[in-house]
């Protein structure tokens, strides 16, 4: 469920960012249409501190609502939720035991909706021509290690766009996405992005950061040599 609140949008943490950007679109409220280009929900957004094309959750939002892990909720400011470049303090909890956002209040601002659907128009316009929309992928593979120097430009000019493993190749549109174009496994992919990460650690210097997380069991697992 979710509402407006005068400038304020209150939405449980299961809407999806997507949804959220045309909602409040639709309530006059600018401030959430970078979530256009958010591929999951509201909850996972605070997460991560999700973001894209200079703008992430930390920017508009006032407070989460945090169930822990013994049961008791908490609402938290994003100083309370550790909320940083893609991180925040959720995604430290112990193993077996993780904090849950339930609910999330943004401070949005009014505008005209035409002005908001031309920038989620200008959002869209721009994932279509530089991201593989439409292919299999988790999204963004690395932190950018700094506003200047993006992951995806490090990549590129390595020349490791289309390099493979398995049925996962480094996407030919945008060097920061890891595609599953012929069946891939997940093995496939983490293999093909460890590979990725030594190549520019060795080459560049620079020690690239995940920005996905590896769900599930893998230990025992090893990455190819």
């Amino acid at each position: 469920q979710s509402r407006v609140d005068g400038d304020r949008f209150i939405t449980d943490s299961g809407l999806a960012m997507a949804k959220a950007a045309t909602l409040t679109r639709e309530a006059g409220l600018s401030g959430l249409e970078f979530g256009l280009a958010i591929p999951g929900t509201v909850g996972g957004a605070v997460w991560a501190n999700a973001g894209a094309h200079e703008s992430d959750v930390a920017s508009a939002l006032v407070e989460a609502s945090v169930l822990r892990s013994g049961g008791a909720e908490e609402r938290r400011d994003p100083a309370g939720l550790g909320l940083a470049y893609r991180e925040s303090i959720l995604k430290h909890a112990a193993e077996g035991s993780p904090d849950i956002v339930t609910q999330a209040t943004f401070q949005l601002e009014p505008a005209e909706p035409a002005l908001i659907t031309q920038r989620l128009d200008e959002i869209r316009r721009w994932r279509q021509a530089h991201q593989p929309l439409g292919i299999p992928s988790a999204g963004s593979v690395f932190r950018n290690p700094s506003p200047e120097f993006s992951a995806g430009r490090i990549v590129d000019e390595l020349g490791l766009k289309g390099r493979r493993i398995g049925g996962a190749s480094v996407s030919e549109k945008h060097a920061n996405f890891i595609v599953n174009d012929q069946k891939g496994t997940a093995s496939d992919v983490r293999r093909l992005a460890e590979e990725v990460r030594a190549i520019v650690l060795r080459e560049s210097g620079v020690e690239l950061r995940f920005e996905v997380v590896f769900a599930g069991d893998w230990s025992g697992w090893e990455p190819a040599t």
